[in-house]
């Protein structure tokens, strides 16, 4: 799964949108949505925002 569909799959989880995401993160719901829809890429300020927000962690275990 990529980020997006975990994003994707938390705002769900937490009945938000992704206007409450830009709103939480202090991104434009545009920047959000292009992040989501994959016309923008995560960078790890934007990654981290979102986690924060959403209260995600990123676990990074081998293969």
């Amino acid at each position: 799964m990529n980020f997006s569909e975990s994003v994707k799959k938390a705002l769900k989880t937490r009945d938000l949108s992704p206007t409450d995401l830009a709103r939480l993160t202090g991104y434009t719901p545009q920047y959000i949505h292009n992040l989501l829809d994959g016309n923008r890429r995560w960078n790890e300020t934007t990654i981290n925002k979102a986690c924060d927000a959403l209260g995600l962690k990123i676990k990074v275990e081998p293969d």
